[in-house]
């Protein structure tokens, strides 16, 4: 019989893209939820061929209902992976009071509600290296010298620190996920590799903001995926686990990638834009002790990864570019 998990944030990338893999394996009876999207994200796991046996639920987590706490009663689910956050970190300046209440209020409505039941195995919340701010030095998963600046990366550490406590009391059986930055097939365009490839493909200007030199370490979503699922199988109750490859490459080192790859000069696609408020310069986390503990390894390098972005985006974007173009700066000109 087929293990019960329920994918918080199905409709997001990140949470799709998930749904998509364990489609691929088969061996689990799957439920998502999700929340209205006016951008109609790409969703990886309708191209798959078990699409039509998983079962997908609509919620919005910004409003105060009981719909969440009746389906996990409904359910019963084994496990729960947790992608539902808003992620947008330039926007949380402008709206921070909706972040921490979707971000953070939400986190412990569910988990007040998931304290009352005992068939709940595993709760993965997914986080990010943002809650340590920028930092040169390598940063391990027993770390707890956070310094978040933004109020995304703000709202993502309270939801961390919420459900520890939790965890502590032995009410939520919890296991924390940080990431690198991820990308993959069905990304949004207003995200940074697609974005490249997009502006390439339509003669359109790259915004890129500030002087280009921030640096990022970039996991391809069939790695990201693979993490999240050891987790799953392997991972300990109490746990933090960090997902980290070893190439950290600059904003401007990425879009000179993309554009050797696709033979487009670089200064024929650029236009600079005022920099981020508070733009952390590097994330570096440290990946030793998850991969010794859950055998995990990414196995894209970054020109491998793009390469996979570059055949996918032939092979599909061309057709709906034009609609899909929405997700790109409006005022930019050819």
């Amino acid at each position: 019989m087929k293990k019960k998990i329920l994918v918080l944030g199905s409709s997001s990338f990140s949470g799709a893209s998930f749904i998509k893999h364990l489609l691929e394996k088969n061996n689990f009876e799957i439920f998502g939820t999700y929340r209205k999207n006016k951008k109609k994200p790409l969703l990886p796991y309708k191209f798959s061929k078990n699409y039509k046996t998983f079962k997908n639920f609509r919620i919005d987590f910004s409003k105060k209902n009981k719909l969440l706490e009746k389906l996990i009663l409904k359910i019963k689910p084994e496990y729960i992976v947790d992608f539902a956050s808003i992620c947008m970190v330039n926007e949380s300046w402008a709206n921070s009071d909706y972040y921490y209440k979707v971000n953070v209020s939400s986190k412990i409505s569910l988990i007040k509600s998931i304290c009352k039941y005992n068939f709940l195995k595993k709760y993965i919340y997914i986080s990010t290296p943002e809650v340590f701010g920028s930092s040169q030095k390598f940063i391990d998963e027993n770390y707890s010298n956070y310094n978040p600046s933004t109020p995304y990366a703000n709202s993502k550490l309270l939801a961390e620190i919420i459900l520890k406590n939790f965890q502590k009391k032995n009410l939520v059986p919890l296991i924390i996920a940080r990431f690198s930055n991820f990308y993959g097939p069905g990304q949004p365009l207003y995200r940074l590799i697609p974005k490249i490839i997009a502006c390439i493909d339509n003669n359109k200007k790259f915004p890129i903001q500030g002087n280009g030199k921030a640096k990022r370490n970039f996991i391809y979503s069939n790695d990201f995926c693979d993490g999240i699922y050891r987790t799953i199988v392997k991972g300990k109750v109490g746990k933090i686990y960090h997902f980290s490859g070893s190439e950290f490459k600059s904003i401007l080192e990425i879009i000179n990638a993309v554009c050797d790859l696709k033979s487009h000069k670089i200064t024929n696609l650029i236009v600079r834009k005022k920099a981020r408020i508070n733009e952390d310069l590097v994330y570096k986390l440290s990946s030793k002790k998850t991969e010794k503990e859950l055998k995990w390894k990414p196995k894209f390098n970054l020109k491998r990864g793009l390469k996979e972005m570059i055949i996918y985006h032939n092979r599909h974007f061309k057709k709906i570019a034009n609609n899909e173009l929405i997700y790109l700066d409006k005022n930019l000109k050819k």
